[in-house]
C-alpha cells in the first residue's frame, strides 16, 4: 500500500512482525549465558513507547511552538537533560555533581552548534523554527551520547585504576595537567574516534539515516547528501566540544585546588546493575520472604547502627575507648639511623634550620564496609565503619643528612605519613603542620615547588608506557623543572647510569619499556631516577623490598654515602630487620599506637 506521495506505509502488524526476530536473538542469548537479552528486551520496549510518544506529541509542540519560542527551548531542555542522565549513567565510576557537569557540558555545546546552525547557515523564520531545531538538536545529542560516554568512562577509570602513574608524575613536580595529560588525551581519543570512523566512511559503506529519511520522503538525494553533511559537520562540532568540556570537568574534580593532589577518594564505584530478569526474580524472593514473615510473627525494625566519628586531637579519646570502641594495637616508631643526632623536641633552641620538621601531625579516617550484597543502591547499602587514629600529635625533625627509619606492621600508617610529607596526602583538619628548611607547606608558591624538594618513591611497581629513559625526559619537561637550580637531562641520564652501576644493573635498560623489567630491575630503576634528580629529602617507602640482600646493601651503601657528602635527608620504611640493623638503628625517637574505634553495637 502506498501514500499519495509514494511512501510504503508500515501497518501495526508489520511493527510487530519486525520485533520478532530480537526476541529470538534475546532467547538465544539466555540459552548461552551472554546477558544481554535484557538490554535486547528493554530496548525494544523502550523504542516503541518511546517513538511512539514523541510521533504523538511533534505534530502540536510544531504547531505550538511555531509563535512561542519558549515551548521549542523547553523541549530542548528536556532533551539535553535526557542525553545528560543517559551519557552520565553509563560509567563505572562517577563523583558528586557529575550530573549537572555533564549536562553544562551538552548544554553549552548543543546552544553553540546550534546558534551557528540556525543563526548563520539555515536561518529559518522564525530562529526556533520547531520543524528545523527539534530534528536537528535531536541528531545532534543522539549522536554525542556514545563519545561522550566513552571519554566520560575512560577518564574516570584511568584516573582511579591507573592512580599510581598521576601520583608518581605529581611526585617529581608535575602539575595536575602535566600528570594526566596522557590519561585525558586518550580518554578525548576514544571519544571522538567512533564519530571520526564514521565520517570516514560515511556514503562509501552506509547511508545515513536522515538521509534515508529525507530520500524516502522524496527529497532529491543531492539536497539530501548537503543536510546529511551539515548535519555531520554540526555533529562533529558539538561531539568534540562536549567531550573537551567533560573532561576538563572530571580532571577538575579530581585533583585538589589548592594542593594539587589527586583525589581518588571523590570518584565512588558505580553499584552493579541487574538485569531484566535477575531484578525479577530478586522482587519474587523479596516478596515470598515478606509473605513469609508476615504469617509467622511481627517484622520489628533492627536498631540501626550509628559510626563512632573520631575528632582529630579528641582530648577526651579515652573516654571514648572504654565508651564504645575496640582498641587494635599497631605500633608505629621512628628511629635514628646511624650517627644522627636528632632533636625531637618541639622547643628546639637549635639556630640551623630542619631539612624537615613535623609539627603536631594527626591522621585518622573513616574505613567503611558494605554489605555481601554490591548490588545495593547508595541509598540502601548498610555501612558499617570503623574511624582509625593511625597516629596523632606526631612531632619530629629531620637534620640536613639525616637518616631515620619509619617502622611499624601494616595498617600503621607509614605510607600515609610518607604521603602527608610528600604533599600527596592532607593530615586531619587542623592536625598539624609540615615544614621544610622552616617554612611551611602552604607558604610555598605552588605543591610542585615543595614536592621539587621532598620526593616520594612509592613502592608500587613501575607500570606506566614507555621506557625510563622517557620517563626522564617528561619529568626534565615539566614546568617547575624550569628552574635552573633543577639537573639538566643529560645530567640526570648520566646520574641515573651511575647509581644503575653501582646496584648492578646493565645501563642500557633505561631504553626497555617497563613492562619488561623484572621488579627488583624497575624498583632500582625507579630509585636511580628519585636520587638522580637531587631532592633535598627522599621518602623512601619499602623502596628496596623487592631486591635480594646483596642488591639491597649496595643501595644503603649509596644512600648512606649521598646523606654523608650531599647532605640528602631520608626517611625510610622498612620492614626488613636485617636493612634496619646494617644501617645502624637506635634509639626510638617517637611511638604511637593505632587506635580502631568500631561501634559498640558490631562488637
Amino acid at each position: 500500500m502506498f501514500a499519495e506521495e509514494g511512501l510504503i506505509q508500515v501497518s501495526n502488524q508489520s511493527l510487530l512482525l519486525s520485533i520478532a526476530p530480537l526476541l529470538g536473538l534475546a532467547y538465544v542469548s539466555h540459552r548461552m549465558g551472554l546477558a544481554v537479552e535484557s538490554p535486547i528486551v528493554v530496548g525494544v520496549i523502550r523504542t516503541l513507547v518511546q517513538l511512539s510518544v514523541l510521533g504523538a506529541i511533534l505534530a502540536p509542540i510544531f504547531n505550538y511552538g511555531h509563535d512561542r519560542w519558549w515551548v521549542v527551548i523547553l523541549y530542548v531542555f528536556f532533551m539535553v537533560t535526557l542525553a545528560a542522565l543517559e551519557a552520565s549513567a553509563r560509567s563505572a565510576y562517577y563523583f558528586h555533581g557529575m550530573l549537572a557537569g555533564v549536562f553544562c557540558a551538552f548544554a553549552v555545546n548543543t546552544a553553540l552548534a546550534c546558534a551557528w546552525a540556525f543563526g548563520v547557515i539555515l536561518r529559518p523564520t522564525p530562529v526556533w523554527e520547531p520543524q528545523y531545531v527539534i530534528p536537528i538538536t535531536g541528531m545532534l545529542l543522539g549522536n554525542c551520547i556514545n563519545g561522550v560516554a566513552l571519554s566520560l568512562n575512560t577518564a574516570l577509570s584511568s584516573l582511579v585504576e591507573q592512580s599510581n602513574e598521576v601520583e608518581m608524575l605529581l611526585a617529581f613536580g608535575a602539575t595536575p595537567e602535566e600528570a594526566s595529560s596522557r590519561l585525558i588525551k586518550e580518554a578525548i581519543r576514544i571519544g571522538a574516534m567512533p564519530l571520526l570512523n564514521s565520517m570516514a566512511v560515511i556514503g562509501l559503506i552506509s547511508i545515513p539515516g536522515m538521509m534515508t529519511g529525507q530520500i524516502l520522503g522524496g527529497t532529491p538525494p543531492f539536497e539530501a547528501a548537503k543536510y546529511q553533511m551539515l548535519i555531520l559537520y554540526l555533529i562533529a562540532m558539538s561531539a568534540f566540544g562536549t567531550i573537551l568540556l567533560e573532561v576538563w570537568i572530571v580532571r577538575t574534580a579530581g585533583f585538589d585546588a589548592k594542593s594539587h593532589m589527586l583525589r581518588v577518594d571523590k570518584f565512588l564505584k558505580r553499584p552493579k546493575k541487574l538485569n531484566f530478569l535477575e531484578r525479577t526474580r530478586k522482587m519474587g524472593v523479596s516478596l515470598a520472604r515478606l509473605l513469609s514473615r508476615s504469617a509467622s510473627k511481627p517484622v520489628l525494625d533492627e536498631p540501626i547502627n550509628e559510626s563512632l566519628t573520631l575528632l582529630p586531637g579528641n582530648a577526651d579519646v579515652s573516654a571514648a575507648l572504654a565508651a564504645e570502641a575496640i582498641v587494635k594495637k599497631a605500633n608505629l616508631e621512628i628511629f635514628a639511623l646511624g650517627q644522627t643526632d636528632i632533636d625531637i623536641k618541639q622547643e628546639s633552641n637549635r639556630l640551623s634550620l630542619s631539612a624537615l620538621e613535623i609539627k603536631g601531625l594527626s591522621k585518622s579516617f573513616e574505613a567503611k564496609e558494605r554489605n555481601d550484597d554490591d548490588t545495593c543502591s547508595n541509598n540502601s547499602c548498610d555501612s558499617r565503619g570503623s574511624a582509625r587514629l593511625l597516629f596523632q600529635n606526631l612531632s619530629v625533625r629531620l637534620e640536613e643528612g639525616a637518616m631515620l627509619a619509619l617502622v611499624g606492621p601494616s595498617g600503621a600508617g607509614k605510607s600515609q605519613l610518607l604521603r602527608i610529607l610528600a604533599w600527596l596526602t592532607a593530615p586531619d583538619e587542623d592536625g598539624g603542620q609540615v615544614h621544610f628548611k622552616g617554612r611551611s607547606q602552604h607558604s610555598f608558591t605552588s605543591p610542585e615547588e615543595w614536592r621539587r624538594q621532598v620526593r616520594y618513591v612509592s613502592q608500587h611497581k613501575v607500570d606506566i608506557p614507555g621506557t625510563p629513559s622517557h620517563f626522564i625526559e617528561q619529568i626534565c619537561g615539566l614546568k617547575s623543572w624550569s628552574h635552573k637550580n633543577t639537573p639538566t637531562h643529560d645530567t640526570m641520564i648520566a646520574s641515573a647510569q651511575h647509581f644503575m652501576t653501582q646496584w648492578g644493573l646493565d645501563t642500557t635498560l633505561l631504553a626497555s619499556e617497563w613492562k619488561y623489567l623484572s621488579g627488583g630491575e624497575a624498583q632500582r630503576i625507579y630509585l636511580a631516577i628519585a636520587v638522580a634528580s637531587q631532592p633535598r629529602v627522599l621518602l623512601l617507602d619499602e623502596s628496596t623490598n623487592s631486591l635480594d640482600d646483596e642488591s639491597k646493601q649496595r643501595v644503603e651503601n649509596t644512600l648512606q654515602q649521598l646523606a654523608s657528602d650531599q647532605k640528602t635527608s631520608i626517611l625510610w620504611v622498612s620492614h626488613d630487620s636485617d636493612q634496619l640493623r646494617r644501617l645502624g638503628r637506635q634509639e626510638s625517637l617517637w611511638s604511637n599506637q593505632a587506635v580502631d574505634l568500631v561501634p559498640a553495637s558490631l562488637q
